[in-house]
Order: C-alpha cells, then sequence, then structure tokens
C-alpha cells in the first residue's frame, strides 16, 4: 500500500477516533481564534513536598498541584476568562479542567469549582473522575464548562512543553516532572525539588506581566510549607 500523493509505503490506515477527532478541530479552533503566547518558569516544589508528605491522609502530588494552581486561578481571575466579541467575561467559578491520558486518547475532565473543595474532596472528585475517565466511563457533564485546564506530564518523565489551550478556554498551564535540581538559593547552591511550567494564553486580553503575576503567585503556593495544604 503507497500514499498515492507522496508515493511512501504505508504500513496501516487509521481513522480518528472521536477523541481525537475532537481533538483536532478544538486545537485548530484555538491556533486559528486565539493570539497564542507563552511564559514559562522553574517551580520550587520543596515545600509542597514537605508538606504534602506530612499532611494526614497524603495527597499526591498531582492533586496538590492542582490545588495550588486553582488557588492561583482565584488570586487572579483575569486568566479564568475568556473573550467574547468586545468584551471580557471573567468567570466566578473556578471549573478547573485535567488532562487525562486513556486508551481512547487524551480527555480533559472539568472539577467545577475546583478553588472552594476542600483538599480531601478535590482528591475524590479527581481520582473518580480519572478512574472513570480511563475506562471510558465519562458523561457529557464531566467534560463541559472548563474555564481553565492543566496538563500535568510530569507522570510520563516530560520536563517541558508548550501546550494549548482548549477553546473557548483562553489559557492552559503544562507541569512537567518534578525532580531535585541545583538551585541558587542565598549565594549558596542547593538542591531543591522543582519542577517546570509553561502558561499558554490569549494574548489579546492577557498580557504578558498578568501571565507573570498568575505564575509568581502560583511559585509562591508551592516553595515554601504551605499552610493551605493542612486544611
Amino acid at each position: 500500500m503507497t500514499d498515492l500523493e507522496r508515493g511512501i509505503p504505508v504500513k496501516e490506515r487509521t481513522p480518528l477516533s472521536r477523541v481525537k477527532d475532537a481533538m483536532a478541530r478544538n486545537m485548530k479552533a484555538s491556533v486559528e481564534t486565539l493570539a497564542l503566547s507563552q511564559v514559562s518558569r522553574e517551580l520550587d516544589l520543596t515545600g509542597l513536598q514537605a508538606a504534602r508528605e506530612q499532611r494526614e491522609p497524603r495527597l499526591s502530588l498531582n492533586v496538590a498541584l492542582m490545588a495550588a494552581v486553582a488557588r492561583a486561578l482565584a488570586a487572579h481571575p483575569d486568566l479564568n476568562a475568556e473573550l467574547l466579541g468586545d468584551q471580557i467575561v471573567t468567570y466566578a467559578a473556578v471549573n478547573l479542567g485535567m488532562a487525562v491520558a486513556t486508551p481512547a486518547g487524551l480527555i480533559v475532565v472539568v472539577i467545577p469549582g475546583a478553588d472552594q473543595l476542600p483538599l480531601d474532596a478535590l482528591a475524590a472528585k479527581i481520582d473518580d473522575l480519572a478512574g472513570r475517565a480511563r475506562v471510558g466511563r465519562i458523561t457529557l457533564a464531566d467534560v463541559e464548562g472548563g474555564t481553565f485546564t492543566v496538563s500535568n506530564l510530569g507522570m510520563l518523565g516530560i520536563d517541558f512543553g508548550i501546550p494549548i489551550p482548549r477553546p473557548p478556554e483562553s489559557a492552559i498551564l503544562m507541569l512537567g516532572t518534578a525532580r531535585p535540581r541545583p538551585v541558587a538559593l542565598e549565594g549558596q547552591v542547593v538542591v531543591r525539588q522543582t519542577c517546570f511550567a509553561t502558561l499558554s494564553f490569549d494574548h489579546r486580553f492577557i498580557d504578558g506581566a498578568q501571565a507573570a503575576a498568575f505564575m509568581t503567585t502560583l511559585n509562591e503556593l508551592v516553595s515554601e510549607q504551605p499552610d493551605w495544604i493542612s486544611r
């Protein structure tokens, strides 16, 4: 079997699944519609790692990071928004999307009001949605209404990437693997647990200063022993 246009032998042809077809259309619309820009920084997770391990019940790193992102968005609602015509629509609820790898492809499930959930409730919601997504038991209500998405590829060993927001959302955060890395701190080189984070956003109404302020708040929430993680 040979591709008629390129003359290259073809191993097989596989129709796009419904999930991947929807992803392809959404990503194309995002690139064509948004004025995409990115900012990145290294997040110091040392305090967060220590706090979550001391907590009972112990939180997974993913849950702790999702909670930190939700709190950062509550402090920076200009990223929890979208541009509709000539109006910036800022949402009161942080409906946090979470990318989940499934046999059918990547699915983004949505946690409504993530910034208002107690940590144990957030952990239970994340476990429920991720578990049902992996076995194909997600409903339409589980994937609709997101205002901001987190793609945590750290669990897959990825350090850095540039994500694309999924319409109608205007921003997305990609998180890389948490690793021990050398860091200059108060004139000394020390080893800290860090990860790289990249924020992609719609530069039509979110500027670089707003994006940087969000990333600074996020780093502050995870770098030292955070008291919010005990609640």
